[in-house]
């Protein structure tokens, strides 16, 4: 049987109403985004890492002394000789956690992330022969050369990561 243009409207009419009255599968979907404005970039810092280092431990103490409440670290590059760091490895409501650690001489490609009530939440990208790799940051990745950072303090409404029902710190005003 053949349908007719209108027989077809009449598809195209019920399956939009379907997708009007039926919620999305995920609640994620339907949320939108959260927007925090406000925000004004008070000081940029620059911030030379020498041998060594811990970059963590380093930028951890760099905001406390600079009273950084909220920020961003805006960039990030230079070479690590080891790295701790974790990543994602499920897809459930509850992260899941891979921690890793890599030793020998790496290109840290980037490292960026938001300051949030004087706590950093960092992601990193590393390269060495085999490719690239990365996740959000943990203590103890030290400098091989050096790392190079740009640091952004923002002033106005204050940030903070609440921990929502499924054990997720998600960004919110303070």
């Amino acid at each position: 049987m053949r349908l007719g243009s209108i027989q077809w409207f009449r598809i195209a009419c019920l399956a939009t109403l379907a997708l009007v009255i039926a919620p999305p599968s995920n609640p994620a979907d339907r949320a939108p985004a959260k927007v925090f404005g406000g925000a004004q970039i008070q000081e940029i810092y620059r911030i030379r890492l020498d041998r060594d280092d811990g970059i963590l431990e380093s930028l951890t103490n760099i905001i406390q002394e600079r009273g950084i409440q909220d920020g961003a670290v805006l960039t990030g590059i230079g070479s690590v000789q080891e790295c701790t760091y974790h990543r994602i490895v499920s897809l459930g409501p509850t992260a899941k956690d891979e921690f890793i650690h890599v030793q020998g001489p790496m290109e840290l490609v980037s490292l960026d992330g938001i300051i949030a009530n004087g706590e950093p939440h960092l992601h990193l990208t590393l390269a060495n022969a085999k490719g690239a790799f990365g996740g959000h940051i943990e203590k103890g990745c030290r400098v091989l050369y050096r790392v190079e950072l740009t640091v952004a303090k923002f002033s106005g409404p204050a940030l903070a990561r609440k921990t929502n029902v499924d054990g997720t710190p998600l960004l919110q005003p303070k």
